[in-house]
């Protein structure tokens, strides 16, 4: 793992991924370059830059004229415009499309500082980064506080989970928050074997239920963009000897989830809050495997939210 204003000389698409998706990185720049060739920017511009960012900023660089780098950069789809800088948000796919890029003549150290600051500062970037950050201080807040902290008086839980199709007992109660509005499993058809992949998993309540259905030879990903719930949702795991289930943390608009991984993609209640709601389901189709299914309980707005429920924490709920 980089530390703290270096620059990470990757030798693999592995190596590269392991810096977007590690604890407390918020964005990525990959600075492709040939050592033969003189650039605006190189390795060099490319760590002055990284001593200058906020911590969870990463940085690397890939040598594309040693066979390494070459590897990294047809894997990657890099074509003969160097120096390129790709910058990318926490959580989002090296083979999707980055939040910025810069080529040639256009790849210059102010640019790459300016908006890896950016995206940075913004935890994600992008047109949604104001909404991401108010949802995820809502979700927070109920990591901590429960049911309680929700608007309104959301029931007895079990009775709640009755009402939303979950079996008695089906449900892990350190995984129940009451964020949920249906049950996407009843429609999932889950088959021993399949690779799901949760969108918005936060406690991993929808996760740990699927994880038993799939069972040893299957795999369940939970994806969340709150590191307070997959903190729990991984101390659930832990405490509960679960090894079949796995979260990762990223937003649904940018997937940390490889091309046609998954045999089903489940959602309860979170696609509602995105704000680019198209991306997600370019994301959904990107990870899905040939054949692959769909099954999510969500809320459509039919008329006009009340004044009174345009809140972080309605939104959150």
């Amino acid at each position: 793992m980089a530390s703290p204003g270096s620059v990470v000389e990757a030798t693999s698409v592995g190596q590269i991924e392991k810096l977007l998706s590690g604890d407390g990185a918020c964005a990525l720049c990959v600075l492709f370059h040939a050592s033969f060739k003189q650039g605006p920017v190189g390795p060099s511009e490319l760590a002055a830059i990284a001593k200058k960012l906020p911590e969870g900023a990463r940085c690397a660089s890939v040598d594309v004229a040693s066979d390494e780098g070459e590897e990294i950069a047809l894997d990657l789809g890099v074509g003969q415009g160097l120096p390129l800088a790709r910058l990318f948000a926490a959580g989002s796919s090296l083979k999707g499309k980055p939040a910025a890029e810069f080529e040639g003549k256009q790849c210059t150290a102010a640019a790459i500082e300016e908006k890896l600051s950016a995206l940075a500062g913004s935890r994600g970037g992008g047109s949604g980064g104001g909404i991401h950050d108010m949802v995820r201080q809502a979700y927070a807040a109920t990591v901590t506080g429960g049911s309680s902290v929700l608007p309104g008086d959301v029931g007895d839980p079990q009775m709640r989970n009755k009402l939303l199709g979950y079996a008695e007992g089906e449900v892990n109660l350190s995984a129940d928050l009451g964020l949920g509005c249906g049950n996407p499993l009843i429609a999932a058809n889950l088959r021993p074997g399949e690779v799901v992949v949760d969108l918005g998993s936060g406690a991993g309540m929808d996760c740990f239920i699927a994880g038993k259905v799939v069972g040893p030879t299957g795999h369940v990903i939970g994806v969340d963009m709150t590191p307070e719930m997959l903190s729990k949702a991984r101390a659930t795991a832990k405490k509960d000897g679960i090894t079949n289930v796995t979260f990762r943390l990223g937003e649904i608009e940018h997937l940390p989830v490889g091309d046609r991984v998954a045999d089903i993609v489940i959602s309860n209640c979170v696609i509602n809050l995105s704000p680019e709601k198209p991306q997600v389901y370019r994301e959904m189709n990107r990870v899905l495997r040939p054949g692959g299914r769909v099954s999510i309980s969500d809320v459509m707005r039919t008329g006009k939210i009340p004044e009174a429920l345009r809140t972080a924490q309605s939104y959150a709920c």
